[in-house]
Protein backbone atom coordinates (compact mmCIF):
# COMPACT_ATOMS: atom_id res chain seq x y z
CA UNK A 1 0.00 0.00 0.00
CA UNK A 2 2.74 2.48 0.46
CA UNK A 3 4.25 1.64 -2.15
CA UNK A 4 1.45 2.64 -4.14
CA UNK A 5 1.36 5.77 -2.53
CA UNK A 6 4.50 7.05 -3.24
CA UNK A 7 4.45 5.78 -6.71
CA UNK A 8 1.57 7.79 -7.11
CA UNK A 9 3.08 10.77 -5.56
CA UNK A 10 6.17 10.46 -7.61
CA UNK A 11 3.77 10.38 -10.65
CA UNK A 12 2.38 13.81 -9.71
CA UNK A 13 5.03 15.50 -8.46
CA UNK A 14 7.31 14.70 -11.48
CA UNK A 15 4.05 15.57 -13.73
CA UNK A 16 3.55 18.80 -12.55
CA UNK A 17 7.45 19.74 -12.66
CA UNK A 18 7.45 19.24 -16.01
CA UNK A 19 4.31 20.76 -16.64
CA UNK A 20 5.33 24.30 -14.99
CA UNK A 21 8.93 23.76 -16.20
CA UNK A 22 7.38 23.98 -20.45
CA UNK A 23 8.06 27.51 -21.63
CA UNK A 24 5.33 28.92 -21.87
CA UNK A 25 4.06 27.19 -18.90
CA UNK A 26 0.16 27.39 -20.32
CA UNK A 27 1.55 24.92 -23.35
CA UNK A 28 -0.14 22.43 -21.16
CA UNK A 29 -3.26 22.49 -19.45
CA UNK A 30 -5.85 21.00 -17.19
CA UNK A 31 -8.42 18.62 -18.37
CA UNK A 32 -12.22 19.08 -17.93
CA UNK A 33 -14.39 15.96 -17.65
CA UNK A 34 -17.93 15.28 -18.44
CA UNK A 35 -20.13 12.41 -17.55
CA UNK A 36 -21.42 11.63 -21.60
CA UNK A 37 -19.95 14.43 -22.74
CA UNK A 38 -17.90 14.97 -26.18
CA UNK A 39 -14.22 14.81 -26.71
CA UNK A 40 -13.01 17.75 -27.50
CA UNK A 41 -9.55 18.86 -27.81
CA UNK A 42 -8.18 22.36 -29.31
CA UNK A 43 -4.29 22.42 -30.20
CA UNK A 44 -3.38 19.24 -29.14
CA UNK A 45 -0.34 18.09 -29.69
CA UNK A 46 2.35 15.16 -29.35
CA UNK A 47 4.23 15.44 -25.93
CA UNK A 48 7.29 13.77 -27.05
CA UNK A 49 7.30 14.65 -30.59
CA UNK A 50 6.85 18.40 -29.83
CA UNK A 51 9.84 18.47 -27.24
CA UNK A 52 11.99 17.19 -30.43
CA UNK A 53 10.74 19.50 -33.13
CA UNK A 54 9.90 23.42 -32.22
CA UNK A 55 7.83 23.83 -35.09
CA UNK A 56 5.23 20.64 -34.13
CA UNK A 57 2.06 21.59 -35.49
CA UNK A 58 -1.30 21.19 -33.18
CA UNK A 59 -4.61 19.90 -34.27
CA UNK A 60 -8.15 19.27 -33.26
CA UNK A 61 -10.40 16.73 -32.34
CA UNK A 62 -14.09 16.62 -31.57
CA UNK A 63 -16.39 13.45 -31.10
CA UNK A 64 -19.88 13.37 -29.59
CA UNK A 65 -22.43 10.91 -29.68
CA UNK A 66 -24.12 12.85 -32.74
CA UNK A 67 -20.57 12.65 -34.57
CA UNK A 68 -18.64 9.55 -32.85
CA UNK A 69 -16.54 9.11 -35.74
CA UNK A 70 -13.66 10.58 -37.65
CA UNK A 71 -12.37 9.39 -40.84
CA UNK A 72 -8.35 10.83 -41.17
CA UNK A 73 -7.15 10.39 -44.82
CA UNK A 74 -4.28 11.78 -46.47
CA UNK A 75 -0.60 9.92 -47.98
CA UNK A 76 2.05 8.48 -46.35
CA UNK A 77 4.06 10.84 -43.73
CA UNK A 78 1.10 13.51 -43.58
CA UNK A 79 0.96 12.82 -40.31
CA UNK A 80 -1.92 10.11 -39.78
CA UNK A 81 -0.45 8.02 -37.32
CA UNK A 82 1.31 10.81 -35.07
CA UNK A 83 -2.01 11.92 -35.11
CA UNK A 84 -3.77 9.03 -33.79
CA UNK A 85 -1.29 8.74 -30.95
CA UNK A 86 -1.41 12.00 -29.92
CA UNK A 87 -4.93 11.75 -29.11
CA UNK A 88 -4.48 8.15 -27.04
CA UNK A 89 -1.37 9.78 -24.70
CA UNK A 90 -3.58 13.13 -24.35
CA UNK A 91 -6.96 10.81 -22.89
CA UNK A 92 -4.08 8.37 -20.73
CA UNK A 93 -2.21 11.59 -18.98
CA UNK A 94 -6.20 13.33 -18.73
CA UNK A 95 -7.37 10.03 -17.26
CA UNK A 96 -4.23 9.75 -14.90
CA UNK A 97 -4.74 13.22 -13.71
CA UNK A 98 -1.98 14.72 -15.79
CA UNK A 99 -2.23 18.49 -17.38
CA UNK A 100 -2.25 17.39 -20.97
CA UNK A 101 -0.71 19.20 -23.92
CA UNK A 102 -3.92 21.51 -25.75
CA UNK A 103 -4.60 24.46 -25.31
CA UNK A 104 -8.18 23.29 -24.31
CA UNK A 105 -9.32 19.81 -23.49
CA UNK A 106 -12.82 18.75 -22.15
CA UNK A 107 -13.02 14.60 -21.79
CA UNK A 108 -15.25 11.76 -21.06
CA UNK A 109 -13.56 8.97 -18.79
CA UNK A 110 -13.23 5.92 -21.07
CA UNK A 111 -13.28 2.57 -19.97
CA UNK A 112 -10.37 1.22 -22.50
CA UNK A 113 -8.23 2.10 -25.09
CA UNK A 114 -8.30 -0.15 -28.18
CA UNK A 115 -5.92 0.31 -31.02
CA UNK A 116 -4.79 -1.01 -34.11
CA UNK A 117 -1.72 0.82 -35.19
CA UNK A 118 1.24 -1.04 -37.33
CA UNK A 119 2.00 -4.23 -39.45
CA UNK A 120 4.51 -7.05 -39.05
CA UNK A 121 4.48 -10.70 -38.76
CA UNK A 122 3.62 -12.66 -35.62
CA UNK A 123 6.51 -15.64 -35.76
CA UNK A 124 5.78 -16.73 -32.61
CA UNK A 125 2.05 -17.08 -33.38
CA UNK A 126 2.61 -18.24 -36.88
CA UNK A 127 0.60 -15.29 -38.00
CA UNK A 128 1.32 -13.66 -40.87
CA UNK A 129 0.69 -9.71 -41.38
CA UNK A 130 -2.70 -9.73 -42.34
CA UNK A 131 -3.61 -12.43 -39.85
CA UNK A 132 -2.28 -10.57 -37.04
CA UNK A 133 -4.50 -7.78 -37.90
CA UNK A 134 -7.70 -9.27 -38.25
CA UNK A 135 -7.16 -10.87 -34.83
CA UNK A 136 -6.11 -7.57 -33.25
CA UNK A 137 -9.53 -6.35 -34.86
CA UNK A 138 -11.33 -8.88 -34.09
CA UNK A 139 -10.28 -8.87 -29.94
CA UNK A 140 -11.33 -4.98 -30.52
CA UNK A 141 -14.67 -5.99 -32.07
CA UNK A 142 -15.52 -8.64 -29.41
CA UNK A 143 -14.66 -6.30 -26.58
CA UNK A 144 -15.91 -2.19 -27.61
CA UNK A 145 -17.76 -0.66 -25.66
CA UNK A 146 -19.86 2.37 -25.65
CA UNK A 147 -17.47 3.91 -23.71
CA UNK A 148 -14.55 3.10 -25.28
CA UNK A 149 -12.00 4.81 -27.78
CA UNK A 150 -11.06 2.85 -30.73
CA UNK A 151 -7.93 3.86 -32.50
CA UNK A 152 -7.36 2.54 -35.39
CA UNK A 153 -5.06 2.95 -38.75
CA UNK A 154 -4.99 1.42 -42.23
CA UNK A 155 -6.99 -1.32 -41.39
CA UNK A 156 -7.36 -3.65 -44.41
CA UNK A 157 -3.99 -2.74 -45.87
CA UNK A 158 -2.07 -5.81 -45.73
CA UNK A 159 -4.18 -7.60 -47.86
CA UNK A 160 -6.17 -6.86 -51.73
CA UNK A 161 -7.86 -3.52 -51.90
CA UNK A 162 -11.22 -4.88 -52.46
CA UNK A 163 -11.22 -6.85 -49.67
CA UNK A 164 -9.10 -4.21 -47.93
CA UNK A 165 -11.92 -2.24 -48.53
CA UNK A 166 -14.85 -4.41 -47.85
CA UNK A 167 -13.79 -5.41 -44.58
CA UNK A 168 -12.36 -1.88 -43.39
CA UNK A 169 -16.43 -1.07 -44.30
CA UNK A 170 -17.72 -3.69 -42.32
CA UNK A 171 -15.47 -2.56 -39.05
CA UNK A 172 -16.63 1.00 -39.64
CA UNK A 173 -20.49 0.26 -39.34
CA UNK A 174 -20.30 -2.47 -36.24
CA UNK A 175 -18.07 0.65 -34.47
CA UNK A 176 -20.68 2.95 -35.61
CA UNK A 177 -23.79 0.73 -34.00
CA UNK A 178 -22.19 0.74 -30.85
CA UNK A 179 -21.65 4.38 -29.77
CA UNK A 180 -18.12 4.23 -29.22
CA UNK A 181 -15.66 7.39 -30.15
CA UNK A 182 -13.53 5.93 -33.08
CA UNK A 183 -11.09 7.71 -35.20
CA UNK A 184 -10.36 5.70 -38.03
CA UNK A 185 -7.22 6.59 -40.41
CA UNK A 186 -6.66 5.27 -44.11
CA UNK A 187 -5.80 5.78 -47.68
CA UNK A 188 -8.46 4.38 -49.04
CA UNK A 189 -10.60 7.11 -50.47
CA UNK A 190 -14.09 4.78 -50.79
CA UNK A 191 -14.21 4.79 -47.14
CA UNK A 192 -14.93 8.85 -47.22
CA UNK A 193 -18.47 7.32 -48.72
CA UNK A 194 -19.47 6.28 -45.41
CA UNK A 195 -20.10 10.21 -44.53
CA UNK A 196 -23.11 10.07 -47.34
CA UNK A 197 -24.79 7.46 -45.51
CA UNK A 198 -24.30 8.26 -41.62
CA UNK A 199 -24.20 11.62 -40.31
CA UNK A 200 -22.12 10.78 -37.50
CA UNK A 201 -19.01 10.33 -39.70
CA UNK A 202 -17.12 13.08 -40.11
CA UNK A 203 -14.02 13.21 -42.90
CA UNK A 204 -10.73 14.87 -42.10
CA UNK A 205 -7.62 15.19 -43.93
CA UNK A 206 -4.27 16.30 -43.81
CA UNK A 207 -3.01 19.04 -45.87
CA UNK A 208 -1.19 18.55 -48.55
CA UNK A 209 0.39 20.74 -51.43
CA UNK A 210 2.00 19.48 -54.98
CA UNK A 211 4.85 21.80 -56.04
CA UNK A 212 7.08 21.15 -58.43
CA UNK A 213 6.08 17.50 -58.66
CA UNK A 214 7.16 17.09 -55.19
CA UNK A 215 4.56 16.56 -51.83
CA UNK A 216 4.55 19.55 -49.22
CA UNK A 217 3.42 18.69 -45.99
CA UNK A 218 1.41 21.00 -43.74
CA UNK A 219 0.58 18.27 -41.29
CA UNK A 220 -2.48 20.24 -40.77
CA UNK A 221 -5.81 18.79 -40.79
CA UNK A 222 -8.80 20.03 -42.99
CA UNK A 223 -12.53 18.95 -43.30
CA UNK A 224 -13.58 17.00 -46.26
CA UNK A 225 -11.46 14.70 -48.83
CA UNK A 226 -8.50 16.02 -50.64
CA UNK A 227 -7.22 13.70 -53.44
CA UNK A 228 -3.67 13.58 -54.06
CA UNK A 229 -3.00 11.68 -57.77
CA UNK A 230 -0.65 9.25 -57.40
CA UNK A 231 1.03 9.99 -54.38
CA UNK A 232 2.66 6.77 -53.90
CA UNK A 233 4.52 7.25 -57.20
CA UNK A 234 5.74 11.02 -55.59
CA UNK A 235 6.98 9.25 -52.70
CA UNK A 236 9.05 6.73 -54.13
CA UNK A 237 10.39 8.78 -55.91
CA UNK A 238 11.65 11.18 -52.60
CA UNK A 239 12.72 7.68 -51.53
CA UNK A 240 15.51 7.18 -54.03
CA UNK A 241 13.94 4.19 -56.66
CA UNK A 242 15.50 4.97 -59.86
CA UNK A 243 14.41 7.37 -62.83
CA UNK A 244 13.47 4.23 -64.58
CA UNK A 245 11.75 2.33 -62.39
CA UNK A 246 9.43 5.71 -61.48
CA UNK A 247 8.96 6.20 -65.29
CA UNK A 248 8.19 2.45 -66.28
CA UNK A 249 5.89 2.88 -62.70
CA UNK A 250 3.79 5.94 -64.06
CA UNK A 251 3.00 4.29 -67.55
CA UNK A 252 1.66 1.10 -66.04
CA UNK A 253 -0.85 3.68 -63.88
CA UNK A 254 -1.48 5.51 -66.54
CA UNK A 255 -2.58 2.07 -68.30
CA UNK A 256 -4.44 0.88 -65.07
CA UNK A 257 -6.37 4.40 -65.23
CA UNK A 258 -7.73 4.37 -68.79
CA UNK A 259 -8.44 0.53 -67.93
CA UNK A 260 -10.60 1.34 -65.58
CA UNK A 261 -12.86 4.49 -66.84
CA UNK A 262 -13.14 2.32 -69.75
Amino acid sequence: MLAEVLCLLDMIVNSFAYTISTKPVDRYTRPEFTGDGPMAINAGRHPILESLHTDFVPNNIFLSEASNMVLVMGPNMSGKSTYLQQICLIVILAQVGCYVPAQFASLRVVDRIFTRIGTGDNVENNSSTFMTEMKETAFIMQNVSSRSLVVVDELGRATSSSDGLAIAWSCCEHLLSLKGYTVFATHMEGLSELATMYPNVKVLHFEVDLRNGLLDFKFRLKDGVRRVPHYGLLLARVAGLPTSVIDTATSITSRITEQVQL
